[in-house]
């Protein structure tokens, strides 16, 4: 995709790799788009050279590959926005790398419990201010036992709330955002929603402005 490409630092941690700090760059500028708010890192990686810098240094920032949900992120923004130059900002709820969600938040609950999570701070409030919305899929899977996912969601909607930054998200009937990439025949139907739900509930705020 020309003109757009996907920037991250990753990390090495004992025996697990984080992905922070992660934008889609529109165009040159340094602008917020918008953010998006996920469970955490997929399979985007570093390429090439960059990955040994990775293993060398222990930490390193560079252009990721773009993975299905980069990919949606980038669709989606093309067919909602008419003018692209800026970032398009994404955070995760947790940000060990991992591509099966369930697994990925048992390891998450695992880090925490056992004190080798690192750690990692919120967005502060102007941080949040800076973006003109934000978009929440963090997934719909919840278990009882998973209380430091929950403790996260909790202080997100926390920091969304006072930033009065406006947000959407498609939800379930569980009350929870659904992913904006689901597999299979759903991602084009989430695609549309996501389209829908921006532009009936986010751009008419944005023409205001």
């Amino acid at each position: 995709m020309e003109n757009v490409k996907a920037i991250a630092t990753f990390q090495l941690i004992g025996e697990e790799v984080y992905r922070t700090n992660t934008y889609i760059q529109f165009g040159s500028s340094r602008k917020s788009l918008g953010a998006v708010i996920m469970l955490n890192p997929g399979s985007a990686d570093l390429k090439g050279e960059a990955r040994k810098k990775l293993i060398m240094n222990g930490s390193h920032t560079d252009e990721t590959t773009i993975d299905n949900t980069l990919r949606q992120l980038i669709q989606f923004m093309k067919a909602s926005h008419t003018c692209l130059e800026g970032r398009l900002h994404i955070y995760n709820l947790f940000y060990v790398r991992n591509t099966a969600s369930v697994e990925a938040i048992e390891l998450f609950e695992l880090l925490k419990a056992t004190g080798k999570y690192p750690t990692i701070t919120l967005p502060s409030l102007f941080e949040m201010t800076q973006h003109p919305w934000i978009l929440i899929g963090w997934g719909v899977e919840k278990r009882s036992r998973w209380r430091s996912l929950e403790e996260e969601k909790r202080e997100w909607l926390q920091l969304i709330n006072d930033s009065g930054v406006p947000s959407f998200g498609i939800k379930s009937e569980n009350n929870e955002y659904y992913h904006p990439c689901p597999k299979g025949p759903a991602k084009t139907e989430r695609l549309q929603q996501l389209i829908q739900a921006y532009n009936l509930n986010i751009k008419p705020l944005t023409l205001k402005k």
